[in-house]
């Protein structure tokens, strides 16, 4: 009793299908397919694994099989198909795909007959079979191909959306499929470096490989975190962000750059931060940027000397004619990127840090977010630098002059 499993769909058959190369006739979006080189790939990636490979329409039965020959010294088994008796040698060998495996050809053969309205079947005994699944059947024949069948279910997603963008879906972790994106379903081979909480689908045309790898490996953490931040529910993010919060995770290396937390992902986060439940850091710095500024920052309360030293400095503003006022001044204990200062929204931000750095520190980060409140120049400006470098200029003039006054004095 021999085992065979056969591809279908109902159709016509050019034989250039498997003659020619860089042929594909499918126009579809949907299609799986475009490059117009898996089919032969297919046949050299069964007929070098040891495969028997046949092609059955209305007409006509093509068998294929290989021949030892050599080319410029070098050995190659070279691929000859059958048609109505006569043999003809097909215009590649069996090295085509030369790192495809067996996986690699079932998945080929099965996206072309989906491609076509088709499918695929276990026939149990092909000697003695005599039904017809489909106009055109790919038939092979094979051990190990049969076992690449019984694992259909790892190579092809059979399993609801629970969550969906534009590009991408996620489905519940198919347990074998050892971490890889899949592409319209399909398997595609590319991995990703951590264990995924959700097995990630591109449900659009994304850049392939050749042998159907993602070519654009540098967006899918992207794309992933994408689907995380604006596409996903309040409850199901409640349910599944803290799962994540495990460095041995993938998807708590994600990234908010680029994305705009939903208001689902902003509840869901202000609910696990209230209840003390765990989240990723990235889902944690996403929520802290998306509130407003004086919820972000810690706030904390000078001591004594702090608040000496503070109305000191400000002292020293208003008599050089900086007249800050204190309602504007906010302490807290620390500022994005490490800054000891911030003016924001009309708030001027003092750290713990710039206490601890000194009294001139303090004075002159006053001085320079007193300064951005005033003028609205922007670090790093040419015209924040100027302002700054005639007030220090004004200052030297200053210095200069009462110095002269005291020598003139002193004289007399």
């Amino acid at each position: 009793m021999t085992k065979a499993i056969c591809f279908y769909n109902d159709g016509t058959l050019d034989h250039r299908a498997f003659t020619m190369l860089g042929l594909s006739a499918k126009s579809d979006d949907k299609a799986i397919g475009f490059f117009g080189t898996g089919f032969k790939y297919a046949i050299a990636t069964l007929l070098r694994h040891g495969c028997d490979v046949q092609v059955w329409t209305d007409t006509r039965v093509y068998g294929f099989h290989t021949k030892h020959g050599k080319f410029r010294n070098k050995e190659f088994d070279f691929i000859y198909y059958n048609d109505g008796g006569d043999e003809r040698e097909l215009p590649f060998t069996t090295h085509l795909g030369a790192n495809w495996k067996l996986w690699q050809a079932y998945r080929e053969l099965y996206t072309n007959a989906l491609d076509e309205g088709g499918g695929v079947a276990l026939i149990e005994n092909v000697d003695d079979y005599g039904g017809r699944l489909g106009d055109i059947c790919v038939c092979v024949i094979g051990d190990e191909f049969v076992k690449i069948y019984e694992q259909h279910a790892k190579y092809f997603l059979n399993a609801p959306a629970l969550a969906q963008s534009f590009r991408m879906r996620c489905v519940e972790k198919i347990a074998d499929s050892d971490n890889v994106v899949y592409y319209k379903t399909m398997y595609t081979g590319t991995k990703l470096d951590k264990p995924t909480h959700f097995t990630y689908d591109y449900t659009t045309t994304v850049e392939l490989t050749e042998d159907r790898t993602i070519g654009d490996t540098w967006s899918l953490r992207h794309h992933i975190s994408h689907l995380w931040l604006e596409h996903m529910s309040y409850d199901f993010l409640i349910q599944h962000l803290p799962a994540i919060a495990n460095e041995k995770m993938y998807e708590n290396q994600l990234s908010a750059d680029y994305c705009t937390p939903s208001d689902d992902f902003n509840r869901a986060c202000a609910y696990l931060n209230q209840h003390h439940r765990s989240m990723p850091l990235w889902a944690r710095d996403a929520y802290n940027r998306s509130r407003p500024f004086d919820e972000q920052v810690e706030h904390f309360k000078p001591n004594r000397w702090q608040r000496t030293q503070l109305k000191r400095a400000i002292a020293i503003l208003h008599y050089n004619g900086s007249m800050i006022d204190p309602a504007t001044i906010t302490t807290c204990a620390s500022l994005p990127e490490d800054v000891i200062g911030l003016y924001k929204n009309g708030t001027i931000y003092i750290t713990k840090e710039a206490f601890e750095r000194g009294f001139l520190a303090l004075l002159g980060t006053l001085y320079e977010e007193y300064t951005h409140l005033t003028t609205g120049y922007e670090d790093g400006t040419n015209r924040l630098q100027n302002l700054l470098v005639d007030k220090v200029a004004n200052l030297m003039q200053q210095v200069y002059e009462m110095d002269k006054d005291t020598e003139t004095e002193g004289s007399e």
